[in-house]
């Protein structure tokens, strides 16, 4: 297999990872495919390097989510829209969790989503957030207890 042959593999098996977190992080989804996009022309210029990573896809969401905060920091006097795509039927929860999560800190929103959304576990998450793994359990710990309060759970 060509090395452009292994990208384009990658490629379609990743996109719809990337665009569901993104979509489920921000809620615009009129940006996250070219959010998308851009990540993975990033990632196709490095692809020599990144193909050897254990979980390349890590690192195309590490890009994606520094390129959806410097968007949503570019453009924080809009408003998003959280809209849910046509071709996604998500049922009442996932609607609910989704709006929820958009409720978050932008830190808690990522490893709460990169945790249970992408099973990511804490190290991972620490290494595509370039944080501590500390830090991770803090955000996780902090967040789901936001999202039980947002959802109208118990807070203990």
């Amino acid at each position: 297999m060509t090395v452009d042959q292994g990208f384009a593999e990658f490629f379609r098996e990743c996109r719809p990872v990337v665009t569901r977190t993104l979509t489920a992080l921000s809620g615009d989804t009129r940006v996250v495919d070219d959010i998308a996009q851009d990540a993975f022309v990033i990632a196709q210029h490095r692809w020599a390097d990144i193909h050897a990573y254990d979980k390349p896809e890590a690192w195309v969401l590490k890009v994606a989510i520094r390129l959806m905060r410097r968007y949503q920091q570019k453009h924080s006097h809009e408003a998003l829209v959280a809209s849910v795509p046509e071709v996604v039927q998500p049922s009442f929860e996932t609607e609910a969790l989704h709006a929820a999560l958009r409720e978050l800190s932008p830190r808690h929103r990522e490893t709460v989503a990169l945790h249970h959304l992408l099973g990511y576990s804490v190290s991972e998450i620490a290494a595509v957030l370039t944080v501590g793994e500390s830090t991770v359990r803090t955000h996780l710990t902090r967040g789901r207890a936001e999202l039980r309060r947002i959802l109208g759970g118990s807070d203990e």
